[in-house]
């Protein structure tokens, strides 16, 4: 089942900032929201090919916008429920979380295919 999000956000006070994307579901929302940041620190930092943050630069940068909005649509009661900033900052850790979790299971799993193929030599 998906769930289409609209994310509505303000990055100043400055009404000009206002702006909002539509998303499939939830998942593809926190990822638009990820690249956003990213975008906005490739913007800052122009001259670096590689730039690392923490979750909690990410988790600042959406508490730092005048407004955050998700709206996610519920079949049941068809209509669109907003969510605030701290609920994103909450699945936005939950999904990067996962995306860790399932990473390290994968290089756990190439590492272990490695070295059973390495012992059939």
């Amino acid at each position: 089942m998906t769930k289409h999000t609209v994310l509505i956000f303000q990055k100043t006070n400055n009404p000009n900032t206002r702006t909002w994307t539509e998303h499939a579901n939830i998942t593809a929302a926190l990822e638009a929201i990820i690249g956003m940041f990213e975008k906005q620190l490739a913007q800052t930092y122009p001259d670096q090919s590689h730039i690392n943050y923490q979750v909690g630069d990410l988790i600042g940068f959406i508490g730092q916008c005048k407004e955050f909005v998700a709206l996610i649509f519920d079949q049941k009661v068809n209509a669109y429920v907003p969510r605030d900033k701290a609920w994103i900052q909450e699945k936005i850790v939950s999904h990067l979380r996962l995306k860790l979790e399932k990473s390290k299971k994968l290089a756990s799993h190439d590492m272990g295919n490695r070295a059973s193929s390495k012992s059939y030599i």
